[in-house]
Parts: C-alpha cells; structure tokens; sequence
C-alpha cells in the first residue's frame, strides 16, 4: 500500500506546485501589464500637456514683438516639444502609426531653435518666418484637439492602454482593428495633411519669496487671540452662534494656528476651516464646504459681494481681474490698487456661493507675501508709445498702468495691453520705462470664465 501512497502525494505535491507556479506566473504577468499600462497613460497624458503648451507657446510667438521675449518663448518651444517627442516615444507605437506626429514634433523643436538663433543675433522675425510661425501653430492646434479627444476616450475606457500592452504582447500591431490602434493611425493620418517644414496662472513668481512682506513688523498674536481673529474673518450668520477651538499649527514659509469654526449645534460638514497667520493674525485661507444650492445671484452681484467682503476686514483698495465659476461657486481674483495701478503681486481669491452670496472660500498667499506701499516710479514713456511697440498684427486696446513682477523679487512698472490676432485674445505688457515688451498672456474663454496662460 505504501508503494502507491508515496507517488500519489509525490504527485499531488507536484500538481500543486504547478499550479502554484502558474498562477505566480499570471499573477506576474497581470502586474507587469498593470505596470506597462500606468507608464503608457503617464506618457500619454504627459504629452498631450506639453503639445497643449505648445500651441500657447506658438500662438504668443506671434504676437511678441521684442525680440528678447521671443528668444525665450522660441527657446520653450523647443522644450515643450523635445518633452512631447521624448514621451511619444515611449509608447508602444511602430513608425506607421506614430511617425508623422513624431517627424513635426521634431520639426517645431528644430524651427524654434534655429528661429531664436537668428533673432537673439539681432534679426527680427520677418514676414516669412511669421507665416511658418502660424502653419506651426494651426498644425499644433489640430494635434491638441485629436490628443484631447483621444484623453477623453482614455478617462472612458480604463482598458485603453491595456489593450496597447496586449498587442505589443501578441505582436499585433500590424493589423490594427480596434479603439486604441485606430485612434493613433487616424491622428497620423490627420497629421499628413500637413506638408512638412523646412528649416509656458499668471505672476505665481512672487510666492517663491521666503518671507511675507505683509507681516514683517506685526506682533505675534496667541492661540486665544487666533480664534478671535478667525470670529472676524468668516461671512457670519446674523442671531447665530459660532464656536471656534484651535486644532493645530502648520509651519509653512507663514506659520499660522490651524483653527475650526462652527456654529453651536451644527454638524462636521458645516465647519469652517482656516489658517491665522501667527504674525499678525491674518487670515491665509479659508474654506467652507457646506452644500451649496441653487444658483439665484448673477456674477456681478457675487462679485461685489466679494469685494464688500474684503473692504469691511481692511485690505484697501482692490480690484477684480479675473473669475471662474464652477458649478454653483464663483472664484474671483482681486489685486490691489495704489493710485491707479494694478499691483498684480497682491493677489487674493475669495469665492462666493452663488445660491446666498456667502464667502466660502479665501486664499490670501500672493497678498500676504507681497503687499507693502510701493515707491512706484513715473511711467517714462507713454501709452501712446507703449502701442507703437506692440506686433502690428494685433488689434489692440487699453493701457493701463500695472506693477507685474519679473522673478522672485523683481517688479516693473508696465502698460497692459488687451490684443487679438484672428480669434486669439492676448494680454501685453510693455515696460512703461524703457518700452521694451516684457511678457504676452494668452487668454483661454472657458464656459466657466476667463483664463491665462
């Protein structure tokens, strides 16, 4: 009986062992496709931004009429494409279904560089090159729109790179019948129409400061004085009764007390949360996330409600630049004024509910880390000599006075021109000392608002 048991168990051992091996093996091979999958889709979803920044940074390459602006718009041309080419090629893609795309990724890259030579020796950029300049940027614009449709068909079907990982797998690439082949051939496709060539949320720099300006000669305040603070700064309820207890610090470049507020007998979702800078009790941002219902207000009346708002707790002058509304919220960005002039570094968001006008939403960084009286200097040229600088191209208006900073610690004096070049609308903005143009703003209109990039 023995003889017969020892070769059974040896066997079933051996069956299991197997099956263990095998499912190892599966287990590994699902991992390594999950593993090849995510590096695709990062690759993928890396490039369709930098082809997106390609396009913004073509477009302002236009409309750029100093020669040192367009250096460096040029020189980030050929960045944001050798990114794009660099992370087209790490998807599994033969020359057949990807090489068109890739020879005028390659094409911008060389165009621009060639192109920033030439103007950083003193050329200019002639007629010529300016019609090369916009066959670049429609060329790009049509490769943004096939990528974005092809994003959005990716966030729909999570097998979407799975399937790519199975057919380098398989070695089917050569018969491309289903969603994900078909998506990148018909890009190429759409991308041979085209004859070949031949041959960057705006003023964020000042937040990389190390101290807030704002607060150098204000007194540090206690935990006790940080709730009072915190009391002044929400958009109270009248007859309500509000509590506030002190749940932590946070030691950023703004130390502050992490403090909640609630009314007396609410629940967890209707906190208020906020940071109170521990120097000189400001608020550095806030948030309420309660529910907000129906709209009922319209943006101007939101808006005035958030600029009341800023009045009545004593941060001056403001006004409103920008906004975006998203689903019942309204955010819009507030810089200071001194005698006329934007200061562009001093920025606050606030945003509104737009089912009550509360406030529910304040974020103080730019304002706290910049505002202080300025020694503004006299425009040394003016307007009407600002608009001589600009590219001929553009239909242009405005001019106003405006402080924008340059780097970390910089700031200039500048005259902010609104352009279009056909259907594109720019901001401008040309030194008001020397009259050298020193920055170009694309504008985006989104369902929601404006803005730049």
């Amino acid at each position: 009986m023995r003889r017969w048991i020892i070769p059974v168990v040896i066997g079933l051992l051996a069956l299991a062992a197997a099956g263990s091996w095998g499912y190892n093996q599966r287990l590994a091979n699902h991992n390594l496709e999950n593993l090849l999958s995510n590096k695709y889709q990062r690759a993928f979803f890396d490039m369709t931004a930098q082809v997106q920044n390609l396009e913004v940074l073509l477009s302002k390459s236009m409309v750029a009429a100093d020669p040192r602006l367009d250096t460096s718009l040029l020189m980030d041309v050929r960045q944001q494409a050798a990114f794009a080419q660099s992370n087209l090629g790490q998807l599994p893609l033969n020359d057949a279904l990807a090489g068109r795309t890739a020879k005028f990724l390659t094409q911008v890259g060389d165009y621009a560089a060639s192109l920033s030579k030439q103007v950083g020796k003193g050329g200019a950029i002639d007629a010529e090159h300016w019609e090369t300049l916009n066959s670049l940027y429609q060329q790009s614009m049509e490769l943004n729109r096939e990528l974005q449709g092809m994003q959005y068909r990716v966030a729909q079907n999570n097998f979407y790179f799975g399937e790519l990982v199975r057919q380098v797998r398989k070695n089917l690439q050569e018969n491309p019948d289903n969603l994900a082949q078909s998506d990148f051939q018909a890009l190429d496709q759409r991308m041979q129409q085209y004859p070949a060539l031949i041959y960057d949320g705006p003023f964020s720099e000042h937040l990389e400061r190390t101290e807030p300006r704002n607060l150098r000669d204000l007194a540090e305040i206690s935990a006790n004085e940080a709730q009072n603070k915190a009391l002044s700064f929400i958009d109270g309820q009248q007859g309500v009764d509000y509590q506030t207890a002190v749940t932590g610090s946070a030691e950023g470049r703004i130390p502050a007390y992490r403090v909640e507020v609630s009314s007396v007998g609410s629940s967890d979702s209707d906190r208020i949360l906020m940071d109170i800078s521990k120097k000189g009790g400001q608020v550095i941002w806030l948030i309420n996330a309660r529910p907000v219902g129906s709209q009922s207000l319209d943006i101007n009346t939101a808006r005035q409600k958030a600029l009341d708002y800023l009045k009545n707790r004593g941060f001056g002058d403001m006004k409103s630049t920008y906004f975006l509304q998203h689903e019942n919220l309204a955010t819009f960005n507030f810089a200071a004024l001194q005698n006329g002039v934007v200061l562009y570094p001093d920025l606050i968001k606030v945003t509104v509910a737009l089912d009550n006008g509360e406030i529910t939403g304040v974020e103080t960084s730019g304002y706290l880390m910049s505002h202080r009286q300025r020694n503004l200097p006299a425009a040394g040229i003016s307007r009407e000599q600002a608009l001589v600088e600009l590219n001929p191209r553009l239909q242009a208006q405005g001019g106003n006075l405006v402080l924008i900073p340059l780097g970390a610690e910089e700031e200039i004096l500048a005259y902010e021109f609104q352009g279009r070049l056909g259907e594109d609308n720019y901001l401008i903005y040309v030194n008001a000392l020397d009259g050298r143009e020193e920055n170009v703003l694309k504008l985006i209109e989104t369902p929601g608002g404006t803005l730049t990039m």
